[in-house]
């Protein structure tokens, strides 16, 4: 396995970019995630037809992932690649800042579950093509702290501006921070991601013929595939529960209207 050389200057300008993608791309995931089932049941959906529209939106990631991977390991251009879905991602939150219909929900699902499929993969590379194998974990340890962090500022930001100007304004806040993504990701010096890192290859850096293991080696590795469908249980558990706790907040929220007022709704 190549290994990266000791960090330039421009190489620690490169990962100051680096970290700060992760965590504006954490704001545009959040914000199109986990308030959408949220945003669906306050606009009248009931929790079948959210809890479809989100399965939708995760059968497109997982139909993509494997594509998505092989796409990422053959593109030269990563930067270019993850511009592109955070351009996709910004086109799924514009469908939903109108009126909610079942054709713009299940659009923008599409487009949000492609770009899923392309973004967290595409950062892993870049990362990876950057620092080599062993600085990798020391990296990604840091990226998921941005990450976690830009969750956060999220949810924070997200839940001002939907008590201040409304449910749509969930999908603005969330396309609009998907520009200082797009520019923390143009400003990571491609020159600084080796092809040959990025893709996990053992050929020398820079070398641009290098080649990774196939699909055959992830069927032969047990640990991964156990840790697989473990992941797979756990999401498919994990599903109903963002449907079901808007439909809860929908029940609490007429219950308590009846007991303040019980006149005007009677």
């Amino acid at each position: 396995m190549s290994e990266a050389p000791p960090q330039t200057q421009a190489q620690g300008h490169s990962l100051r970019a680096l970290l700060w993608l992760n965590f504006f791309v954490a704001d545009v995931r959040t914000g199109l995630g986990p308030f959408l089932a949220a945003y669906l049941a306050s606009s009248g959906w009931n929790p079948a037809r959210v809890g479809y529209a989100l399965t939708f939106g995760g059968l497109v990631t997982v139909a993509m992932q494997t594509p998505a991977g092989a796409m990422i390991d053959a593109a030269h251009r990563k930067r270019v690649l993850l511009g592109l879905n955070l351009a996709v991602m910004v086109a799924g939150a514009v469908l939903l800042m109108g009126r909610v219909s079942a054709i713009k929900v299940y659009s923008a699902q599409f487009f949000i579950g492609l770009a899923g499929a392309f973004l967290a993969p595409t950062i892993a590379a870049i990362t990876l093509g950057i620092v080599g194998a062993s600085g990798f974990d020391r990296q990604f340890g840091k990226n998921q702290a941005f990450n976690s962090a830009g969750n956060v500022f999220t949810a924070l930001l997200i839940a001002y501006a939907s008590y201040k100007f409304g449910y749509h304004s969930i999908f603005v806040v969330a396309a609009l921070l998907a520009i200082p993504a797009a520019l923390c990701n143009w400003a990571i010096d491609g020159k600084e991601i080796d092809y040959g890192r990025a893709r996990g290859s053992g050929q020398k850096e820079g070398d641009k013929n290098a080649k990774a293991e196939g699909l055959s080696a992830l069927l032969k590795d047990r640990v991964l595939l156990c840790f697989l469908g473990a992941v797979f249980l756990f999401h498919l558990a994990n599903a109903a529960m963002l449907p079901e706790l808007g439909g809860c907040c929908r029940r609490i929220s007429r219950k308590s209207r009846r007991f303040l007022c019980p006149r005007a709704l009677s």
